[in-house]
């Protein structure tokens, strides 16, 4: 059970959900690469016994699946909705980032997004509350769909007066 779960409120209902786009896994995904590499380059021009050949591939294959832990949980532990009342944004696993925001104190949401981020579904989501607070969280999958969940929702949108 996730963090948005545990606090929904009797009769609040998730009208969307999302989390961190893949994308948070590009630069390591690139590291990667650069590891297996440099590891088949040592491979192929060192003449090797074959356990040093072995240990070489482990070394670089533990090297890999620790260096995508942080954004795997990182991703994993982000969870960002919207329910007939409130925003719930929850960030982290050991260092926790929270918002909940009641629909009638969002002032503004907004969404900034690259080429890249429009081509591949993510950009920045800002929320901004009474009082001018500003959170922004980045690298956000569907923050479009996100940010029309929070219009359809709120009190005073011309949707929500329809229903």
């Amino acid at each position: 059970m996730g963090y948005i779960e545990k606090h929904l409120a009797p009769g609040e209902e998730v009208a969307f959900r999302t989390r961190l786009h893949p994308v948070i896994f590009a630069g390591t995904a690139v590291f990667a690469a650069c590891v297996i590499g440099v590891t088949a380059l040592v491979v192929a021009r060192n003449d090797l016994a074959p356990e040093t050949v072995r240990l070489l591939w482990l070394a670089a294959a533990a090297i890999i699946v620790v260096s995508f832990t942080p954004p795997w949980l990182r991703w994993r532990t982000s969870e960002f909705a919207v329910t007939n009342r409130r925003v719930l944004v929850k960030v982290g696993l050991l260092s926790i980032h929270t918002i909940e925001l009641l629909l009638p104190k969002v002032e503004a949401i907004g969404v900034d997004q690259t080429l890249a981020g429009r081509v591949f579904g993510y950009g920045t989501l800002r929320i901004v509350g009474t009082g001018g607070t500003v959170e922004a969280f980045p690298r956000v999958a569907h923050p479009q769909a996100l940010r029309e969940a929070v219009v359809r929702q709120a009190p005073g949108s011309a949707v929500s007066r329809a229903r």
